[in-house]
């Protein structure tokens, strides 16, 4: 039990964590239309790319969880509510963002807002975050047979699944990019999400098990380089290279995203009470902090055409993403005291 409750922990401080971080993301990103110099631009692309990480390790946490032989995933289980609160979701957000830009966009709001709404749901084209959603049912829908795979892993299976999911769906990738030309070796599998998947699954069952302090080098390393070819790329105008920055199977979005992630699973230290409590209180909201907070976003950066380097630049930013989150995380907080809301949400 006490194993139990410390891996919990610490994938619930890491959930927050990234939860966080994925705010931090996408206000920088945001922040970057109203950039006045190089520098300002600079810096927003650098921090919005030094948090990719989080996603990845949301799915990492995912595979840790579903892919347990010890929790019981069952067809009823997966069609009655993994898979139905995606779909919901992803439809009620879907046409609260069609009615938002309807509406604050000074367009008439007409049936035929909430029929593009339904569109986008099935052709894409709404708000970019939602592809989350599409990703999760997914996932979802294979879980049964990446079980089935993860429960017969030997530790020298787990090493050479990792292997091979690193180099076909990350390393090249990147190398048919910044060469421009297609190799004539590919996986059919072609998505890196299941790496992340099982490389979470096997770094908490120690079939993947590397030192603490190999952990922080992989990540320490791995975010300095990030930085750095951020910067490069963008001096330098190189188009390939700053496209590759932004794609999850960039191979140093998987190296950083996999040191943060051991560094979190091998922790022995307790947080202090209070942090402890923050996060875990973050944690429980992380979904729906998710799904509201480009909503608050969106109000401040588009529709309100708040710049935030006209009222203070850089620091402003910090000030919005802060915002931002905690109107996010009230709002949800508040919606989970409504018992149904806080099934879906």
């Amino acid at each position: 039990m006490a194993a139990q409750q410390k891996t919990i922990g610490y994938l619930t401080h890491l959930r927050a964590v990234a939860c966080f971080a994925i705010v931090v993301l996408h206000t920088f990103y945001a922040a970057l239309a109203y950039a006045p110099d190089a520098a300002s631009q600079t810096i927003a692309l650098t921090v919005r790319n030094l948090m990719l990480w989080a996603v990845p390790c949301f799915v990492m946490v995912t595979g840790t969880l579903m892919l347990d032989p010890a929790r019981k995933v069952t067809y009823r289980r997966l069609f009655g509510r993994y898979i139905p609160r995606m779909v919901v979701m992803l439809v009620i957000f879907s046409l609260l963002f069609a009615l938002s830009d309807g509406l604050f966009g000074n367009a008439p709001l007409t049936p035929s807002v909430l029929l593009d709404g339904l569109k986008q749901v099935v052709f894409g084209g709404g708000w970019a975050h939602m592809w989350y959603l599409y990703l999760m049912i997914a996932l979802y829908l294979l879980l049964p047979f990446y079980r089935k795979v993860a429960a017969a892993l030997s530790r020298t299976d787990a090493r050479y699944l990792m292997g091979v999911y690193l180099v076909f769906l990350s390393l090249v990738p990147f190398f048919e990019t910044m060469v421009e030309r297609d190799t004539a070796f590919y996986i059919c599998v072609y998505s890196v999400y299941p790496l992340y998947l099982f490389l979470g699954d096997a770094i908490a069952r120690k079939l993947v098990e590397l030192p603490r302090w190999v952990y922080a080098i992989l990540a320490i390393t791995a975010t300095v380089l990030m930085g750095l070819l951020t910067v490069l790329s963008i001096r330098g105008g190189w188009e390939r290279l700053s496209g590759q920055l932004t794609s999850y199977a960039f191979p140093l979005i998987v190296l950083q995203a996999t040191g943060i992630y051991g560094i979190a699973a091998t922790g022995t230290r307790s947080l202090p009470k209070w942090l402890d409590v923050v996060l875990r209180q973050i944690d429980g909201c992380s979904f729906g902090i998710y799904l509201v907070h480009m909503l608050f976003l969106k109000a401040v950066m588009v529709y309100a055409g708040f710049d935030p380097y006209a009222h203070g630049g850089t620091a402003m930013v910090v000030l919005v993403t802060l915002g931002v989150m905690l109107c996010s995380f009230v709002t949800i907080w508040l919606l989970h005291r409504i018992p149904f809301l806080r099934r879906w949400l």
